[in-house]
């Protein structure tokens, strides 16, 4: 039973409309059946039943979330892209949806068959029961939502755009929302906002280089030590060093105005041993 209730959550991650539209029709979010296992008692018949619905949706599922995931990507990335058009932004938009479409298709097809397979008992103690749970959810909801808007604005306010990193694992937190799995989303907010820093203060001390190295000031090494540093760069977390990163850049681009080869030196040393110890 428990493996079967556990499986179940998976479906969540393909929830797109509200719980009260879903509970008009008799349907129970899989979240909700998981919550609700002791209450339910379900038969060992509905047991085997409801594990072969889940493992065929569960294969069927994990190709159509990553054509969703690589959709969304495309999306995100085509926003931030300030030479792409609203119509190039529309037509990843479509390519969005026409993703969605399968994966939305899959959870009313399960979340039927889930519901017939219990009782008409079963399904109005679930509904009952989850209408209860759901007030509560509320709360949980809000505090999401405001904690990711704080991380959004904290991002925002750097004015450049997101590194790799944190754009991936905002990704991945927006998906958990998009998929109603809103405690794992608060969870994984709350570990991103300790690691990024979020809640600093900022500093306005200035980044001091001359203690540092110039390493081999060759033109092309430089460019190439240039490369690997805004490469490595993109797998920062951390804001108030990405912060650090913006006042070096501004500090690198006066030098080789400068053609100060030995200052671009020391600055890529300071960089390059900021990132060796991430």
């Amino acid at each position: 039973m428990k493996l079967i209730l556990s499986s179940l959550l998976i479906l969540t991650t393909l929830a797109q409309a509200g719980p009260e539209a879903w509970f008009q029709h008799g349907l129970i979010m899989p979240e909700a059946i998981a919550t609700l296992k002791s209450e339910l008692e379900l038969t060992a018949d509905q047991e085997s039943k409801m594990q072969a619905v889940v493992s065929e949706a569960r294969a069927t599922a994990e190709p159509l979330e990553q054509a969703v995931k690589e959709q969304q990507k495309v999306f995100n990335d085509t926003l931030r892209n300030r030479e792409k058009n609203a119509d190039a932004a529309s037509a990843a938009l479509t390519h969005l949806l026409e993703s969605e479409a399968p994966v939305k298709q899959l959870q009313l097809r399960t979340l039927v068959q889930l519901r017939d397979l219990m009782t008409p008992e079963q399904q109005k103690k679930a509904m009952t029961l989850a209408l209860q749970k759901n007030v509560n959810k509320g709360d949980l909801e809000a505090r999401v939502k405001t904690k990711a808007e704080k991380l959004r604005a904290a991002v925002d306010s750097l004015g450049i755009k997101a590194t790799q990193a944190m754009s991936e694992r905002g990704g991945e937190i927006e998906s958990m929302i998009r998929g109603g799995e809103w405690t794992q989303a608060e969870q994984a907010l709350d570990k991103l906002i300790i690691e990024s820093g979020t809640n600093e203060p900022e500093t306005t001390e200035a980044l001091d280089f001359s203690k540092y190295e110039t390493g081999n000031v060759d033109i092309e090494v430089l460019r190439q030590r240039l490369d690997n540093v805004q490469a490595n760069a993109q797998s920062i977390i951390s804001l108030p060093l990405i912060r650090q990163f913006i006042k070096a850049k501004e500090a690198l681009e006066q030098a080789k105005s400068a053609q100060d080869a030995e200052l671009v030196g020391r600055i890529l040393t300071w960089g390059e041993s900021k990132l060796a110890k991430q």
